[in-house]
């Protein structure tokens, strides 16, 4: 109880400091993102709240994105996704690397199941791209608080998510269109 006292009346100043470790995740290349996500797609983020988990043992923030392209998979007008970390009941929690979205900017999101059930950013930071005002996939945004780790697992012919940088949403559909035997 003496914790929770504490963090609800730290809070604001345990916001401000910085990350004092970075989150691992393992280097994914386009086809291993293409293949692992259940949905791809692209739109602007309507909405955010913060809620317990089905145990109340973990925050997360939910997202409700108005999809306007749909690159893989079958969703609905709209998606709901989830982030690990928030702020709700007065606690805290964060953590290093998490994904966020901002009411109104235009994404492409890779999305995969979780075992909880909610859809989750696909490989971290590594499965969310902001649109330009062109309609090109942005692929030199920054990924704080991720230390991206090479496995040494990938093909020798896989391709790196840098390629993205300058696609046009048409041509990123083709290409995952190729990899999953689906038609356009």
């Amino acid at each position: 109880m003496l914790l929770l006292v504490l963090v609800r009346r730290f809070l604001p100043l345990i916001l401000l400091l910085p990350a004092a470790s970075a989150t691992e995740v393992a280097r994914l290349s386009f086809e291993e993102l293409a293949d692992t996500s259940d949905l791809v797609v692209a739109g602007r983020p309507t909405r955010s709240w913060t809620a317990w988990d089905a145990s109340h043992k973990y925050i997360w923030t939910h997202y409700e994105v108005s999809v306007t392209s749909v690159h893989k998979g079958a969703p609905g007008s709209t998606v709901e996704l989830a982030e690990p970390g928030g702020v709700l009941d007065g606690i805290a929690m964060g953590i290093a690397g998490s994904v966020g979205y901002t009411p109104g900017e235009y994404v492409l999101v890779f999305l995969q199941r979780m075992p909880n059930g909610y859809l989750r950013t696909t490989g971290w930071g590594q499965g969310r791209y902001p649109i330009d005002a062109h309609g090109r996939i942005r692929a030199d945004s920054v990924m704080r608080g991720l230390e991206i780790v090479d496995t040494g697992t990938q093909a020798a012919a896989s391709t790196p998510l840098t390629t993205l940088e300058g696609m046009s949403l048409n041509e990123l559909s083709r290409r995952i269109a190729a990899r999953t035997g689906r038609t356009r």
